[in-house]
This record gives C-alpha cells, structure tokens and sequence, in this order.
C-alpha cells in the first residue's frame, strides 16, 4: 500500500495547480467583475495557498507511512495559513467552505489514478480514507489557529478599548476628570478602579470628578465598584466627587445601602468645574 499511496501522492502535487484553479473558479463563480479586479492580487496570493496546500495533501499522502511527520507538516501549515487569513480579514466560514471543494476536486483525482494505474480497490478504499483524514486533521488545525488569533487580537483590542475608556484627564494642577461613557459592566469597572489609583498618583491631584453623565446601564455590582474607586481615592487623600448622576443611578446606590450623604454629589459637570474655577 505505501507504493500505491506515493503513486496517488505524486499526481495528487503533479496536478495541483489545475486542482487550485479548479476550486477558484468555483469560488469565484458568483463575485462580479469588478470583485474580481479589485481583489486581484489577494486572489493571486490565496490561490498560490490553495496550490501549496494541494501539494501538502499530496506529500501527505505519499509519506503517510510517516504519520507524526505528516501531521506536524499540517499542524504548521494550519497555524502559519489561519494566522494569515484572519490578518486579511478573511471569514473562518469562507475558508472552511473551500475544504468540500479540496474533497472533491482531489478525491477526483486520486480514484481517476487509481483507475489508471489499476490500483485494488481495497487499497484505493484505505487511501481515500486516508485522504479524508488528512483533510479533516489540516481543517481542525486551521480552525484551532484562526480561532487562537481571533482571541488574541479580540483580547488586544478589548485592552485597547479598556485604556481608551477609562481615561482620567486633568483640567489643572490639582483637579482631574474621569468621565464615564457607555456600559460598565464588572471587568471594565475593576480596570477603572485600578486605572484611576494609578493615574491619580501619577498626577498627584487633591480631586478627581467622577461624572456620569454619559454611562448607560450601571448594574448594583457595577454601582459597588464606583463606591469603591470614592473610597479608595479617599485612603489616599483625594476627594471625590460625583457628577452626571441619573435618578435610576441615585436609585440604584440608594438600593445597595449606599447612603449618598457620605458622597460629594454635583450637578453637572460643568457646574461643578464652574465652582471649582475651572474654565
């Protein structure tokens, strides 16, 4: 069987190009011209993947014999092609789509060689069996890859997003803002908190304004944490004070046992600078 797996093998990477351009125009068969031509040079680069790919499965099947140098080949493969894909913004679900068409094009190939060269039908079975294998393995590697890169650039941008929107800004010497926009939900509200001990130290300001003006939600563990950055600034003597307060969000501090008498409640936001002499 290893003779006939390097026979398949072989036409399998002889005729890689023709399988590669067979699948592009499949893909390709519902993209409009002007698709076409604005996606020129990607498709160029993605159809030398899908080349290089065929003759991957092609080596794989010819040394399948070497099962664990095999799958280490595709392994990297996978990691090297899924990084690429979701770096060009390239769906998981338009890449998977093509692995029917691989199945099809190369399980075409590999039974029109077997016929060929009349190779026993048991050994053909073994052999597709081991096609589908391959392809099934390199599949699970990509998906693995894609989605381990889509995490990490997930987690890169959600820190991004956390620094961006939590930012404390003075307006003088002495005095800061932190406004809030948006929903707080409990891990942005711990980064605030550590952020803002942080910046407030760096800056070494007497008050910080916490305005509130622009949050959304603001649930009661949510509203905890936002007491929590008022006491913590008050350890280290700064002072606090609350601006852009919502009825809901006075109701909701009420609701935790918070009593508001022991937090420094302005208006709005400008108000409270105008009081301070800010301008």
């Amino acid at each position: 069987m290893e003779k006939e797996n390097r026979l398949l093998g072989e036409r399998v990477s002889a005729d890689r190009e023709l399988i590669a351009q067979l699948i592009h125009e499949e893909v390709s068969a519902n993209l409009q011209a002007e698709q076409l031509q604005m996606t020129k040079a990607f498709i160029e680069v993605v159809n030398n993947i899908r080349t290089d790919f065929v003759d991957l499965i092609g080596q794989s099947i010819s040394n399948s014999y070497n099962i664990q140098e095999v799958y280490a080949k595709i392994q990297q493969w996978g990691e090297k092609t899924g990084d690429f894909f979701l770096e060009n913004n390239r769906s998981l679900e338009d890449a998977l789509a093509e692995v029917s068409l691989f199945r099809k094009h190369i399980g075409t190939v590999i039974k029109t060689e077997a016929l060929h060269k009349k190779i026993n039908i048991q050994i053909l079975f073994d052999s597709m069996e081991t096609f589908h294998s391959l392809l099934d393995y390199a599949a699970v590697s990509y998906t693995e890859a894609y989605t381990v890169s889509y995490r990490r650039k997930l987690n890169c941008a959600r820190k991004e997003f956390l620094e961006l929107s939590s930012p404390v800004v003075p307006v003088s010497d002495q005095i800061a803002i932190l406004p809030l926009v948006g929903s707080i939900e409990m891990d942005r509200a711990r980064y605030i908190l550590e952020k803002t001990l942080l910046a407030a130290n760096q800056l070494k300001i007497t008050v910080l304004i916490v305005d509130l003006s622009g949050v959304v939600r603001v649930d009661s563990i949510v509203a905890e944490q936002i007491i929590k950055i008022i006491q913590s600034l008050k350890l280290v003597g700064i002072r606090s004070v609350l601006t852009g307060i919502r009825p809901e969000i006075a109701a909701m501090l009420i609701g935790i046992g918070v009593d508001l008498k022991d937090i420094e409640i302005g208006g709005s936001l400008k108000r409270v600078l105008h009081q301070m002499n800010v301008t």
